[in-house]
């Protein structure tokens, strides 16, 4: 940067030198080359150089219009000149290979690009120099050679090894690279960071990893940091067992206390390894007992613990749909969970950990065993106890969906009020509340308020709850001139939400017939039937949603119909046939739709089942 600073400085210095005309005139041959003029310009700047052959912009301006224009025997001549005139200049040599190479005569460009690395008093810079001549020009290795010859004879060889690891990861030799890499890793464990980000730019490219990790294995007993940096690459890999095999290694050698390891077991949580976690939060548990990590390692296996059996959980239910009647786990197949987290809660009574184990016990309690009660008294106590936790808007929020669901309206409205109001409530937390409210709000037909609820919700494109929002707030805004008819639709989106779904859909039904409606009409459609799949009338169902998809563009909810329908096929009637083809049909008709990848990876994955003559996906 300071470097380029100064040349700024330089040029602004020299024409400020040169006389208004000669200024004028260059910046005319300029105009001139932009246009593509490149004869007049060039007969401007070689009338310039003449006079004044030390001024080194006109030079290279020359050099670039004899190139681009390739009158490359024209640039070659200049550049002999210039060489004679500044023999020392590895620059000039440089460009005048440049030239030969783009002329073909790949010998000649490197005899001149070996002169100034052949003189007995030359820079051990001029390697650098000259080798980014030859990657401009492609010619990798012959630029791989003189960055080794410049290493060799460098004091400072750190910015070869950066730059030819550079130039192998380039050429696809992650081997060399790494190599480099690790050797300077080797000399300067301090340049750790530098090197691992170096090596992991390149680490996901057409076979690099398992090179990369053939020579950092090769390294491991030269410092911790190869530990370390193997432990990552075999995350990479998915070897999950050796990389935490290696990071105990590692916690031993640097005395961490369990932190490496708990961050290793946190990572395997939230890429759901939920197994690899428990087995590496026991072992944090068993080893590091007077460990200031054992609350967050026990709070984690809790939490692990919880995945586990809500993997069974979700099993039982099914989440293909978009509404459906919940089967609950019994208390005594959450029981080990809860207890975990009781005993977490006794251990560090009034910490965030132990306010965090509540409120997930409440979560399991209401979520999995159906126990609204007891769900309701784990979150009061957070309420009443713990104002300032970042988990008091949470558990706000879960009362009020509670009382909502068992149409407890106005205390449901109360406590998403005090949500979205508190000052420790973060974005999405109170984006979740004024939706929430806002569909209350709704249905009460107070839309001024739903809608101003609404617009408490910051709109991140990257959130899942903002196509949920967008679309209540697109019908909210369309619909509010037919309030009577929207006062039915957001009564019957909260007994949709009570798992209600015959009263709701036979308001669904009434407006969808009601031509009055008719800005409600797509919408109530498709719920309509998707109350018919939630009671699992698939029948039903399949005809309601052909005659969406059969509407097309008249109803924005086409290509969600033909993707249901295709759910049903798959998971409901076990049809994996009908699935695929109207998988397909989904491609084919809806190209800009927003299911389309799930639809390729479903019918990728369904056309295998086939083939192994499986049912169970």
């Amino acid at each position: 940067m300071k470097k380029t600073i100064l040349l700024l400085f330089i040029c602004i210095e020299l024409f400020a030198q040169q006389n208004p005309f000669d200024l004028n005139q260059f910046m005319l041959a300029e105009a001139y080359e932009q246009q593509g003029n490149y004869s007049k310009a060039i007969e401007i700047i070689e009338q310039l150089y003449t006079k004044d052959t030390q001024n080194p912009n006109y030079f290279n301006k020359l050099v670039n219009l004899y190139i681009t224009s390739k009158n490359f025997d024209a640039a070659v001549s200049l550049l002999d000149s210039r060489i004679k005139m500044f023999p020392q200049d590895p620059d000039n040599y440089g460009q005048l290979g440049s030239v030969y190479y783009m002329m073909g005569d790949y010998k000649k460009a490197k005899d001149v690009w070996e002169i100034p690395l052949a003189k007995t008093n030359r820079n051990s810079m001029n390697f650098r120099v000259i080798a980014n001549y030859a990657i401009e020009r492609r010619a990798f290795e012959t630029a791989i050679e003189f960055l080794n010859r410049g290493k060799k004879e460098s004091d400072d060889p750190t910015m070869y090894s950066f730059d030819l690891g550079e130039l192998y990861s380039l050429t696809m030799q992650y081997e060399n690279a790494t190599k480099e890499y690790c050797e300077l890793l080797k000399k300067n464990p301090g340049l750790y960071s530098t090197v691992e980000a170096k090596i992991f730019s390149f680490i996901n490219k057409p076979e690099a990893l398992q090179p990369t990790i053939k020579v950092v294995s090769s390294y491991q007993s030269q410092d911790v940091v190869f530990k370390l940096l193997l432990a990552k690459l075999m995350v990479e890999d998915k070897k999950y067992d050796k990389a935490f095999e290696l990071y105990i290694e590692v916690d031993k050698i640097q005395k961490t206390g369990g932190q490496l390891l708990i961050d290793y077991a946190n990572f395997l949580f939230n890429e759901e390894k939920f197994q690899l976690a428990k087995e590496a939060y026991e072992f944090i548990i068993k080893n590091f007992p007077e460990s200031k990590q054992i609350p967050s390692a026990k709070l984690g296996l809790t939490k692990t613990l919880e995945s586990l059996t809500l993997q069974e959980f979700r099993k039982l239910n099914p989440e293909w749909k978009t509404f459906y009647s919940t089967v609950y786990l019994t208390e005594e197949k959450t029981q080990k969970i809860l207890s975990a987290y009781k005993e977490v809660i006794d251990l560090y009574k009034h910490s965030e950990i132990a306010i965090e184990a509540r409120y997930r016990s409440a979560l399991i309690l209401y979520y999995v065993n159906n126990k609204p009660e007891k769900a309701i008294e784990q979150l009061n106590e957070i309420i009443n106890l713990y104002p300032t936790s970042t988990y008091f808007p949470k558990a706000l929020i879960e009362l009020g969906n509670i009382y909502l669901q068992t149409a407890q309206i106005e205390i449901a409205k109360e406590k998403y009020l005090s949500a979205q109001n508190s000052s420790r409530v973060f974005e999405d937390d109170r984006n979740i509340a004024s939706l929430q409210l806002s569909k209350v709000l709704a249905s009460e037909g107070n839309f001024n308020a739903a809608i101003e609820s609404l617009k408490k919700i910051t709109f991140n494109l990257k959130n899942d709850l903002t196509n949920d929002a967008l679309e209540f707030s697109l019908i909210m805004n369309t619909a509010k001139n037919d309030s009577s008819n929207l006062v039915k639709f957001c009564k019957a989106e909260i007994f949709t939400e009570q798992k209600n779904f015959t009263s709701a859909k036979s308001i669904y039904e009434e407006i969808a017939l009601n031509p009055q409606a008719f800005v409600l009409h797509s919408i109530c459609k498709l719920r309509s039937a998707e109350m018919e799949l939630a009671l699992n009338n698939y029948p039903e169902a399949l005809k309601k949603l052909g005659a969406i998809v059969d509407e097309e563009e008249k109803n924005i909810y086409s290509d969600k119909a033909l993707y249901l329908t295709a759910k049903i096929y798959e998971y409901g009637i076990i049809d994996y046939s009908k699935a695929i083809d109207s998988y397909q049909k989904l491609l084919g008709r809806f190209p800009k739709s927003i299911y389309l990848d799930e639809a390729r990876e479903r019918i990728q994955h369904l056309r295998e089942k086939m083939k192994e003559g499986k049912t169970d996906v």
